[in-house]
């Protein structure tokens, strides 16, 4: 039921209930009018059946010179009036009770004389209220006024005596409801028509509102539908424009890498073979050259300072070329490219840092791991030159697809609005590579309470063949 129920839509379910519940309200006020208008009509014609007939009783009543019920007189007056009259048509049973439940008279005279037990209505009828009901008799049945009718009006008339207010007696008649049957079912056929009408004019008023919320929620879920796919569409379309970014961001990772490699390449075998030369040329010159002595004074003793002069231009050359390209990182696993990192800083730097790297790290593309190498690097050198004690440590970790790197020290904090504004770029560089793959880079630092960097990469950003 539920299944067939929620195959209409939501206005149709809404008149589908509404006419179910006007047409239960409907049936109910109708069937309750029906009953008020049959109760209303039979205690009306009833009002006015007892009237008549005690008015008729007072009045032959009042012709007999003493009032006795079971006197000759009373009983052909009642004769004459119920069984020759021309209420005969109307009333099909007429008896006279007194107070003990003896019928002094009765239309059918083989009851007269007769005592039957007091019912509700009769005693009530003595306690001087009239008391009318309608009886439906089967026809057949043993009562002797079964075969007047199937539906008989039963009236108790308290009978009182002119000027005297107790009651003599009770008269009890029997009424043919023919007109009363037609009155009642007239009335309830308008009764019925005016409560379906209004039903009607109900359900139509509230059809024309649910049909008119339909049409606006209809039009509104449509355009709410073109909105969700035009939304939908252009989050589609920012999905691929960060995908081609991620994948930008990849690309130009690796291919400067690769820019940097072959520029450490050109520097070791250019200029650095050329000053290695010249230093090799230099000390035989000074093997040479080294006991000359000129007329202006000693310069051979100069010779040493330029011999250091072109050692450390060629130490540090050399260091800048292994600073600019890392060889070999494509065949590194991310943690190799962790502890590579790591290690490069210690060698450069002369010191110890402590490392928690997971060993379920997992593998990432190249992008990630050149990118991770240089923000390990740049971060824990920063650390050392700015905060020698700050004893740096490094931890990273994988959730999901997600690389998590940081690298916290204890040092002495500095301002990060200051040094943004500074015009250092290390920080500026470390973001940036973080943000060309997609990532998230923060920074939390304060004066006096140390330094944290943490980054955020994707494991599988766009990969670029190195070559």
């Amino acid at each position: 039921m539920s299944r067939l129920y929620d195959r209409f839509s939501f206005a149709h379910q809404i008149m589908l209930a509404s006419a179910l519940l006007l047409g239960a309200a409907m049936l109910l006020i109708g069937v309750w009018l029906g009953a008020q208008i049959e109760r209303s009509t039979v205690s009306r014609v009833a009002a006015v059946s007892a009237a008549y007939v005690e008015s008729i009783l007072a009045a032959q009543l009042r012709n007999v010179p003493e009032i006795v019920l079971s006197s000759t007189a009373i009983h052909d007056a009642l004769d004459h009036i119920f069984i020759e009259g021309p209420l005969r048509r109307k009333i099909v049973g007429f008896r006279l009770w007194d107070p003990s439940g003896v019928v002094h008279y009765s239309n059918d005279h083989a009851e007269i004389g007769r005592r039957f037990p007091v019912g509700e209505q009769l005693a009530a009828a003595f306690d001087g209220v009239i008391q009318a009901r309608v009886d439906s008799f089967m026809i057949g049945s043993s009562d002797p006024h079964a075969a007047a009718g199937n539906r008989l009006l039963e009236v108790h008339v308290p009978v009182r005596v002119a000027g005297r207010d107790a009651v003599l007696g009770v008269a009890q008649f029997y009424h043919r409801t023919t007109t009363i049957d037609q009155e009642v079912a007239f009335a309830k056929k308008r009764s019925w028509a005016i409560v379906a009408g209004g039903a009607l004019v109900v359900y139509g008023l509230l059809f024309g509102m649910v049909r008119r919320a339909s049409n606006t929620i209809t039009r509104q879920r449509d355009d709410l539908r073109r909105r969700l796919a035009q939304l939908d569409m252009a989050f589609q379309e920012n999905v691929r424009i960060r995908q081609r970014l991620a994948e930008a961001g990849a690309a130009t990772t690796t291919l400067n890498e690769q820019f940097l490699h072959r520029v450490a390449a050109d520097l070791h075998d250019g200029p650095a073979q050329t000053l290695a030369l010249l230093l090799m040329r230099f000390e035989e010159v000074m093997q040479v050259c080294g006991q000359c002595r000129l007329e202006q004074g000693n310069r051979a003793s100069q010779f040493p300072v330029m011999l250091e002069a072109v050692r450390t231009s060629l130490s540090e050359l050399r260091e800048i070329a292994r600073g600019l390209g890392v060889p070999g990182i494509a065949a590194w696993s991310l943690a190799d490219t962790l502890r590579s990192a790591v290690r490069d800083t210690e060698r450069r730097f002369d010191c110890t840092i402590s490392t928690q790297i997971d060993a379920m790290i997992g593998e990432a593309a190249l992008a990630t791991k050149i990118t991770v190498f240089r923000l390990v690097q740049e971060s824990l050198a920063n650390s050392i030159r700015h905060a020698p004690d700050g004893n740096p440590h490094v931890k990273a970790w994988s959730a999901g697809e997600i690389l998590w790197v940081e690298v916290a020290d204890r040092g002495r904090g500095f301002d990060i609005v200051e040094a943004r504004s500074s015009g250092r770029l290390g920080l500026v560089l470390m973001e940036e590579r973080v943000r060309l793959l997609g990532g998230e880079f923060e920074i939390e630092t304060s004066i006096n309470g140390g330094t944290r960097i943490r980054a955020a990469l994707p494991l599988d950003a766009g990969d670029v063949p190195h070559g």
